[in-house]
């Protein structure tokens, strides 16, 4: 409930905050307008003048012969000279609807004179305004996202499961983000202006995919790499908000297609942040399971004789846990399979070892882990689903029978 209410005052808080003005790949930014060019006047055989990234840019291409020369704008910034040949591209005060309020449906005409060769020639636009989003609409969505994840964590059993999936759907839609507003930018290098645009999600998303597969193979410390992408994923989108509040979108494709990727985005990244704050502290209060996470990362329990018993290794490596060792000897389990009984919520340290290389599965909690001759394996789990549960050595010779209750 506290996590929730933390959740709930936070966007209650952005809500209340002006809008934010974030750039975008390539340095674009939502607006409430577009920009076109309507004529050119009079009309100039191999002379072209178009708006593009919705009226950010104008980009003019002289096949003429002559010598172009604009008109300086406001800021000054405009070319000098446009030789023939060239293809520039630039910002133009008179043309760009950023920073302007234009109500829907209303139109700002332009123009940008223009000496070509000793001619004037007059380019004309306009501005075009067109109706904004609710912005409460898409600020509760982000809102419920996240909180339908932090109370489906805590109601599953398997809540890790379903944290490092809205994991993933968190990064894929901070990549379907990214990737939409990359292709949005026409006047820069695609790769470059991915990158750019991707910033922290460079380790974010690594961090959330390479965490997913871990934890679906059984080993926490992914679930742990998960919350820390999502967190990243959650903060770096939060700007990008904008498109709540602004009609124009710098993005390739539909607007309500890029807020729905930042509600996903935000919404599944907080949500998955703050669920894992739970894993955090469950893990914070067992140190030697922590230690056993790191063991297993680096490649689980090591032994340097052949295996001639029953292995004790794995019998102290997390003290609060309920020890299960067993070996596969020639083929057969020893000792001979066996049924154990252990609390549910119990930790368990199963320890397997062989004199060939197998793999142990724990069905049923879908644990897999390689044992090498000479190497057993630890698998430390939390036997949180009751049932009666098979160990094997692939592909099917039974270990011992795991009874939760």
């Amino acid at each position: 409930m506290k996590a929730l209410l933390a959740l709930l005052a936070f966007a209650i808080t952005l809500l209340a905050a002006p809008a934010p003005a974030h750039a975008h790949a390539g340095g674009l930014t939502a607006t409430d307008s577009r920009s076109r060019v309507v004529a050119v006047t009079p009309a100039v055989p191999g002379l072209r003048v178009v708006t593009i990234e919705n009226g950010a840019r104008i980009r003019l291409v002289n096949g003429t012969g002559e010598m172009i020369t604009p008109a300086p704008d406001t800021t000054g910034k405009v070319p000098a000279a446009i030789a023939p040949g060239a293809d520039v591209t630039w910002i133009d005060s008179r043309v760009t609807p950023e920073g302007r309020r234009i109500a829907a449906g209303q139109t700002v005409g332009w123009t940008i004179p223009l000496d070509v060769g000793g001619t004037t020639v007059t380019v004309s636009g306009v501005l075009t305004g067109e109706q904004p989003p609710i912005p409460l609409i898409w600020w509760v969505s982000a809102v419920l996202v996240a909180a339908a994840v932090i109370l489906a964590a805590r109601r599953l059993t398997r809540g890790d499961l379903l944290l490092c999936s809205a994991g993933l759907v968190a990064a894929g839609a901070s990549i379907g983000h990214v990737a939409g507003s990359t292709l949005a930018v026409e006047s820069a290098p695609p790769a470059g202006t991915f990158l750019s645009a991707a910033g922290i999600n460079l380790l974010a998303w690594p961090l959330i995919i390479g965490g997913a597969v871990t934890a679906f193979r059984g080993r926490p410390a992914g679930v742990l790499a998960v919350c820390g992408g999502a967190a990243l994923t959650a903060v770096f989108v939060l700007p990008d908000v904008t498109s709540f509040h602004r009609a124009v979108l710098p993005f390739a494709g539909p607007a309500i297609v890029e807020r729905f990727l930042v509600v996903l985005a935000l919404g599944l990244g907080a949500g998955v942040a703050v669920a894992g704050a739970g894993v955090l502290r469950t893990l914070a209060r067992q140190p030697t399971a922590l230690l056993l996470v790191g063991i297993l990362v680096l490649g689980g329990c090591t032994r340097t004789t052949p295996v001639a018993a029953v292995p004790s290794t794995c019998g102290s490596a997390a003290p609060d846990a309920v020890p299960l060792n067993v070996a596969l000897r020639e083929g057969r389990a020893e000792p001979a399979p066996h049924r154990v009984s252990v609390p549910t919520g119990s930790p368990v340290l199963l320890g397997v070892s062989a004199d060939v290389p197998t793999e142990v599965h724990v069905h049923g909690y879908d644990l897999v882990y390689p044992v090498r001759i000479g190497q057993p394996a630890c698998v430390l789990f939390v036997a949180d689903r009751a049932g009666l549960f098979d160990v094997e050595a692939h592909p099917e010779t039974l270990l011992l029978q795991i009874d939760v209750r």
